[in-house]
């Protein structure tokens, strides 16, 4: 998981429109959190290498997003997908 968080951070960094957000892990899942809110989280599939996407709607609860994708891919996704951006609104 470690190896993760390190790869999920520098795709991060490299994205200005995300290089704000944080990463964390929890029981093998991805949190990505703008300050201490969370933002979205990736869970992996069945199939290895590939996640899939739910983000905190409204801050009230998790819907999932109907993409599935690599931990870059599904990074990408959610940069120019701006309207999950809850910070920016």
């Amino acid at each position: 998981m470690q190896e993760l968080l390190r790869q999920t951070r520098e795709i991060l960094k490299r994205d200005p429109r995300l290089a704000g957000l944080r990463v964390s892990a929890d029981e093998g899942e991805l949190h990505l959190l703008v300050g201490d809110d969370r933002f979205a989280r990736l869970l992996p599939t069945d199939k290895q290498g590939v996640w899939r996407l739910e983000y905190f709607h409204n801050r009230e609860r998790w819907e999932s997003i109907d993409f599935r994708g690599t931990l870059r891919e599904c990074v990408q996704f959610l940069s120019e997908n701006t309207h999950y951006h809850f910070w920016e609104g």
